[in-house]
Protein backbone atom coordinates (compact mmCIF):
# COMPACT_ATOMS: atom_id res chain seq x y z
CA UNK A 1 0.00 0.00 0.00
CA UNK A 2 1.05 3.40 -0.99
CA UNK A 3 2.41 5.84 1.92
CA UNK A 4 -0.51 8.41 3.16
CA UNK A 5 2.03 11.26 3.91
CA UNK A 6 4.83 12.71 6.20
CA UNK A 7 4.35 13.66 9.69
CA UNK A 8 1.36 16.04 9.87
CA UNK A 9 1.65 16.38 6.02
CA UNK A 10 -1.58 14.27 4.46
CA UNK A 11 -3.79 16.70 2.21
CA UNK A 12 -6.73 15.38 0.43
CA UNK A 13 -6.89 14.22 -3.29
CA UNK A 14 -6.40 17.11 -5.65
CA UNK A 15 -4.60 19.49 -2.43
CA UNK A 16 -0.91 19.82 -1.48
CA UNK A 17 0.63 19.81 1.76
CA UNK A 18 3.86 21.80 2.45
CA UNK A 19 6.01 22.37 6.38
CA UNK A 20 8.39 21.62 8.26
CA UNK A 21 9.07 18.08 9.32
CA UNK A 22 10.94 17.14 11.88
CA UNK A 23 13.47 14.36 13.40
CA UNK A 24 12.44 12.96 16.75
CA UNK A 25 14.88 13.07 19.52
CA UNK A 26 17.88 15.58 18.37
CA UNK A 27 18.36 18.75 19.96
CA UNK A 28 18.98 20.90 19.08
CA UNK A 29 16.17 20.31 16.30
CA UNK A 30 16.57 19.38 13.40
CA UNK A 31 13.22 20.18 11.01
CA UNK A 32 13.62 19.68 6.69
CA UNK A 33 10.99 21.10 4.33
CA UNK A 34 8.81 18.78 2.39
CA UNK A 35 6.17 18.49 0.24
CA UNK A 36 3.26 16.22 0.10
CA UNK A 37 1.22 16.44 -3.56
CA UNK A 38 -2.03 14.18 -3.66
CA UNK A 39 -3.52 14.06 -7.05
CA UNK A 40 -7.34 14.31 -7.76
CA UNK A 41 -6.92 10.35 -9.55
CA UNK A 42 -5.81 7.53 -7.08
CA UNK A 43 -1.83 5.87 -8.78
CA UNK A 44 1.23 5.15 -7.24
CA UNK A 45 3.72 6.82 -4.58
CA UNK A 46 7.19 8.51 -5.55
CA UNK A 47 9.44 10.16 -3.12
CA UNK A 48 11.88 12.55 -4.30
CA UNK A 49 14.80 13.80 -1.32
CA UNK A 50 17.97 15.89 -2.60
CA UNK A 51 20.31 18.26 -0.67
CA UNK A 52 21.42 14.92 1.32
CA UNK A 53 24.65 16.60 1.11
CA UNK A 54 24.63 20.25 1.53
CA UNK A 55 26.32 21.91 -0.98
CA UNK A 56 24.53 20.05 -3.96
CA UNK A 57 22.55 22.77 -5.23
CA UNK A 58 21.15 22.06 -8.64
CA UNK A 59 19.49 19.16 -6.97
CA UNK A 60 18.13 21.03 -4.31
CA UNK A 61 16.57 23.10 -6.57
CA UNK A 62 14.90 20.72 -9.29
CA UNK A 63 13.25 18.79 -6.33
CA UNK A 64 11.97 22.43 -4.63
CA UNK A 65 10.93 23.54 -8.00
CA UNK A 66 9.34 20.10 -8.99
CA UNK A 67 7.40 20.32 -5.70
CA UNK A 68 6.12 23.89 -6.74
CA UNK A 69 4.80 22.98 -10.33
CA UNK A 70 3.03 19.60 -9.79
CA UNK A 71 -0.32 20.01 -10.03
CA UNK A 72 -2.75 18.06 -8.17
CA UNK A 73 -5.07 18.61 -10.82
CA UNK A 74 -3.10 16.46 -13.49
CA UNK A 75 -1.62 14.39 -11.43
CA UNK A 76 -2.57 10.68 -10.49
CA UNK A 77 -1.42 9.41 -7.43
CA UNK A 78 0.86 11.07 -4.48
CA UNK A 79 4.60 12.96 -4.80
CA UNK A 80 6.30 12.96 -1.57
CA UNK A 81 9.45 15.54 -1.96
CA UNK A 82 12.14 16.29 1.16
CA UNK A 83 13.97 19.19 -0.92
CA UNK A 84 17.04 19.46 1.46
CA UNK A 85 17.63 17.05 4.10
CA UNK A 86 20.97 18.60 5.74
CA UNK A 87 19.12 21.10 6.44
CA UNK A 88 21.87 22.46 9.03
CA UNK A 89 24.58 21.56 6.80
CA UNK A 90 23.09 23.86 4.00
CA UNK A 91 23.23 27.00 5.73
CA UNK A 92 27.26 26.53 7.03
CA UNK A 93 27.85 25.19 3.08
CA UNK A 94 29.42 22.17 4.54
CA UNK A 95 30.51 19.59 2.20
CA UNK A 96 30.59 15.78 2.46
CA UNK A 97 29.49 15.53 6.20
CA UNK A 98 26.55 16.68 8.50
CA UNK A 99 28.01 19.41 10.55
CA UNK A 100 26.31 17.97 13.79
CA UNK A 101 28.45 14.59 14.51
CA UNK A 102 31.37 14.82 11.23
CA UNK A 103 29.61 11.86 9.75
CA UNK A 104 28.66 11.57 5.53
CA UNK A 105 24.75 11.32 6.03
CA UNK A 106 24.53 9.12 2.51
CA UNK A 107 27.09 6.65 4.29
CA UNK A 108 24.87 6.19 7.33
CA UNK A 109 21.61 4.37 6.31
CA UNK A 110 19.65 2.13 7.71
CA UNK A 111 20.06 4.33 10.47
CA UNK A 112 18.98 4.11 13.82
CA UNK A 113 16.22 5.92 16.04
CA UNK A 114 18.76 5.81 18.86
CA UNK A 115 21.86 6.53 16.99
CA UNK A 116 24.28 10.02 16.52
CA UNK A 117 22.45 12.92 14.85
CA UNK A 118 23.06 11.56 10.80
CA UNK A 119 22.00 7.74 11.93
CA UNK A 120 18.54 9.51 13.40
CA UNK A 121 17.93 11.45 10.24
CA UNK A 122 18.86 8.62 7.98
CA UNK A 123 16.81 6.42 9.83
CA UNK A 124 14.23 9.03 9.68
CA UNK A 125 14.00 9.48 6.51
CA UNK A 126 14.03 6.12 5.50
CA UNK A 127 10.80 4.89 7.20
CA UNK A 128 8.91 7.75 7.54
CA UNK A 129 9.46 9.11 4.04
CA UNK A 130 10.40 6.00 1.49
CA UNK A 131 9.20 3.23 2.65
CA UNK A 132 5.98 2.67 1.93
CA UNK A 133 6.03 4.58 -1.46
CA UNK A 134 6.34 2.65 -4.74
CA UNK A 135 9.17 4.56 -6.24
CA UNK A 136 12.47 6.45 -4.79
CA UNK A 137 14.25 9.01 -6.35
CA UNK A 138 17.55 10.60 -4.71
CA UNK A 139 18.71 13.25 -6.65
CA UNK A 140 22.71 14.57 -6.30
CA UNK A 141 25.33 16.34 -8.18
CA UNK A 142 28.99 16.46 -7.64
CA UNK A 143 29.66 18.20 -4.12
CA UNK A 144 31.51 21.41 -4.11
CA UNK A 145 34.84 19.64 -5.17
CA UNK A 146 33.45 17.29 -7.27
CA UNK A 147 33.60 17.38 -11.23
CA UNK A 148 31.69 14.52 -12.82
CA UNK A 149 29.89 13.42 -16.04
CA UNK A 150 26.17 13.02 -15.28
CA UNK A 151 24.92 9.34 -14.18
CA UNK A 152 22.07 7.38 -12.68
CA UNK A 153 22.99 4.30 -10.10
CA UNK A 154 20.68 1.68 -8.90
CA UNK A 155 21.21 -1.02 -6.18
CA UNK A 156 20.66 -4.78 -6.87
CA UNK A 157 18.87 -6.72 -4.57
CA UNK A 158 18.61 -10.46 -6.13
CA UNK A 159 15.24 -9.70 -5.92
CA UNK A 160 14.13 -9.73 -9.67
CA UNK A 161 10.71 -7.64 -9.51
CA UNK A 162 12.77 -4.19 -7.72
CA UNK A 163 15.78 -4.29 -9.94
CA UNK A 164 13.48 -4.70 -12.91
CA UNK A 165 11.91 -1.96 -11.41
CA UNK A 166 14.91 0.30 -10.67
CA UNK A 167 16.52 -0.42 -13.86
CA UNK A 168 13.22 0.83 -15.36
CA UNK A 169 13.70 4.06 -13.40
CA UNK A 170 17.35 4.58 -14.34
CA UNK A 171 15.94 3.76 -18.51
CA UNK A 172 12.86 6.66 -17.64
CA UNK A 173 15.40 9.27 -16.36
CA UNK A 174 17.49 8.76 -19.46
CA UNK A 175 21.20 9.65 -18.04
CA UNK A 176 23.73 7.53 -20.67
CA UNK A 177 26.01 6.69 -17.99
CA UNK A 178 24.39 4.05 -15.35
CA UNK A 179 25.71 2.18 -12.55
CA UNK A 180 24.05 -1.16 -11.73
CA UNK A 181 25.72 -2.59 -8.70
CA UNK A 182 25.85 -3.96 -4.85
CA UNK A 183 27.48 -0.70 -3.63
CA UNK A 184 29.42 -3.03 -1.63
CA UNK A 185 32.27 -0.20 -2.14
CA UNK A 186 29.94 3.08 -1.24
CA UNK A 187 27.46 1.35 1.39
CA UNK A 188 24.48 3.17 3.61
CA UNK A 189 23.85 5.26 0.99
CA UNK A 190 19.95 5.95 0.68
CA UNK A 191 19.14 4.83 -2.55
CA UNK A 192 20.49 1.41 -1.89
CA UNK A 193 18.99 0.51 1.43
CA UNK A 194 15.31 1.59 -0.11
CA UNK A 195 15.93 -1.62 -2.65
CA UNK A 196 16.68 -3.75 0.14
CA UNK A 197 13.56 -2.74 1.79
CA UNK A 198 11.29 -3.31 -1.81
CA UNK A 199 11.36 0.34 -2.84
CA UNK A 200 12.70 0.46 -6.81
CA UNK A 201 14.90 3.14 -6.51
CA UNK A 202 17.65 5.15 -8.79
CA UNK A 203 20.20 8.11 -7.26
CA UNK A 204 20.65 10.59 -10.41
CA UNK A 205 23.56 12.53 -10.24
CA UNK A 206 24.08 16.00 -12.24
CA UNK A 207 25.70 18.95 -11.82
CA UNK A 208 29.01 19.89 -10.03
CA UNK A 209 32.02 21.30 -7.84
CA UNK A 210 28.91 23.54 -5.69
CA UNK A 211 27.72 25.71 -8.70
CA UNK A 212 24.20 26.38 -8.89
CA UNK A 213 23.41 26.85 -12.47
CA UNK A 214 20.43 26.06 -14.55
CA UNK A 215 20.88 23.73 -16.83
CA UNK A 216 21.71 20.67 -14.57
CA UNK A 217 18.69 21.44 -12.63
CA UNK A 218 16.57 21.74 -15.90
CA UNK A 219 17.60 18.33 -16.68
CA UNK A 220 17.13 16.95 -12.94
CA UNK A 221 13.96 18.16 -13.68
CA UNK A 222 13.46 17.05 -16.87
CA UNK A 223 14.48 13.36 -15.26
CA UNK A 224 12.02 13.06 -13.01
CA UNK A 225 9.47 14.15 -15.11
CA UNK A 226 9.76 11.48 -17.05
CA UNK A 227 9.79 9.03 -14.42
CA UNK A 228 6.67 10.62 -13.21
CA UNK A 229 5.37 10.14 -16.45
CA UNK A 230 6.56 6.16 -16.36
CA UNK A 231 5.26 5.08 -13.62
CA UNK A 232 1.80 6.41 -15.08
CA UNK A 233 1.42 9.62 -12.91
CA UNK A 234 2.24 12.24 -15.30
CA UNK A 235 0.27 12.61 -18.64
CA UNK A 236 2.19 14.45 -21.70
CA UNK A 237 5.17 14.19 -20.31
CA UNK A 238 8.10 13.37 -23.39
CA UNK A 239 10.92 11.49 -22.17
CA UNK A 240 14.27 13.13 -21.74
CA UNK A 241 16.43 13.23 -25.50
CA UNK A 242 18.78 10.18 -24.94
CA UNK A 243 22.24 9.43 -26.40
CA UNK A 244 23.84 5.76 -26.57
CA UNK A 245 23.22 4.05 -22.96
CA UNK A 246 26.34 2.80 -21.44
CA UNK A 247 25.71 0.64 -17.93
CA UNK A 248 28.60 -0.88 -15.60
CA UNK A 249 28.87 -3.14 -12.77
CA UNK A 250 30.56 -0.69 -10.47
CA UNK A 251 33.03 2.35 -9.15
CA UNK A 252 36.98 1.61 -9.10
CA UNK A 253 38.12 4.36 -6.89
CA UNK A 254 41.53 5.88 -6.45
CA UNK A 255 42.34 6.97 -3.20
CA UNK A 256 44.74 9.45 -1.81
CA UNK A 257 47.63 7.25 0.24
CA UNK A 258 49.10 10.61 1.42
CA UNK A 259 48.16 14.41 2.53
CA UNK A 260 49.55 16.80 0.27
CA UNK A 261 48.29 18.61 -3.21
CA UNK A 262 46.05 17.15 -5.52
CA UNK A 263 47.70 17.50 -9.88
CA UNK A 264 45.45 15.35 -11.89
CA UNK A 265 46.42 15.01 -15.57
CA UNK A 266 43.52 13.81 -16.91
CA UNK A 267 39.75 15.57 -17.13
CA UNK A 268 36.55 14.27 -15.62
CA UNK A 269 34.84 12.52 -18.89
CA UNK A 270 38.09 11.05 -20.12
CA UNK A 271 38.55 7.39 -20.85
CA UNK A 272 41.72 5.95 -19.00
CA UNK A 273 43.27 2.88 -19.02
CA UNK A 274 44.01 0.68 -15.98
CA UNK A 275 47.80 1.51 -14.60
CA UNK A 276 47.93 4.61 -16.76
CA UNK A 277 48.95 8.17 -14.95
CA UNK A 278 46.50 10.46 -13.82
CA UNK A 279 48.42 12.60 -11.89
CA UNK A 280 50.39 12.83 -8.62
CA UNK A 281 50.19 14.09 -5.05
CA UNK A 282 52.97 16.56 -4.26
CA UNK A 283 53.83 18.08 -0.77
CA UNK A 284 53.85 21.51 0.43
CA UNK A 285 56.95 22.52 -1.28
CA UNK A 286 55.56 21.57 -4.95
CA UNK A 287 58.06 17.66 -4.74
CA UNK A 288 55.82 15.09 -5.98
CA UNK A 289 55.22 12.50 -3.01
CA UNK A 290 53.09 9.74 -4.99
CA UNK A 291 52.42 9.48 -8.42
CA UNK A 292 49.07 8.42 -9.18
CA UNK A 293 47.93 6.03 -11.75
CA UNK A 294 44.24 4.47 -12.88
CA UNK A 295 43.12 1.93 -10.83
CA UNK A 296 41.24 0.41 -13.66
CA UNK A 297 40.01 0.75 -17.65
CA UNK A 298 36.60 2.93 -18.31
CA UNK A 299 35.61 6.64 -18.44
CA UNK A 300 36.39 8.69 -15.49
CA UNK A 301 32.77 9.78 -13.84
CA UNK A 302 34.07 11.71 -10.95
CA UNK A 303 37.33 14.11 -10.19
CA UNK A 304 38.35 15.39 -7.29
CA UNK A 305 38.85 19.20 -8.02
CA UNK A 306 40.29 20.86 -4.87
CA UNK A 307 44.23 21.35 -4.53
CA UNK A 308 43.94 20.03 -0.49
CA UNK A 309 44.01 16.59 -0.17
CA UNK A 310 43.87 14.96 2.97
CA UNK A 311 45.01 10.78 3.51
CA UNK A 312 42.25 8.56 2.77
CA UNK A 313 40.05 11.05 0.17
CA UNK A 314 38.81 9.75 -2.78
CA UNK A 315 40.49 11.10 -5.69
CA UNK A 316 38.53 9.88 -8.83
CA UNK A 317 36.18 6.70 -9.72
CA UNK A 318 36.37 4.78 -12.66
CA UNK A 319 33.35 3.38 -14.35
CA UNK A 320 33.78 -0.17 -14.72
CA UNK A 321 31.76 -2.82 -17.14
CA UNK A 322 32.88 -6.27 -15.06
Amino acid sequence: MSRAGVAHLDPAPGEVARGMVRVPGLEPPWEMPAFVVRGRAAGPTLAVSAGIHAAEYPPIEAATRLARELDPGRLAGTVIVVPLVNTPGFFVRSIYVNPRDGRNLNRSFPGSPDGSASERVAHFLLEQVIVGCDAYVDLHCGDMIEALVPFAGYHLTGREEVDRASRSLSEAFGIEHVIAGRSVDLPGTAYANAALRGVPALLAEVGQQGVYEQRSVERLLEGVRAVLAHLGMLPGVPPPGRGPRREFSRFSWLYADASGTFHPSIAVGEEVSEGQPVGEIRDLFGEPLRRLRAPASGPVLFLVTSLAINHGDPLLGVAVAQ
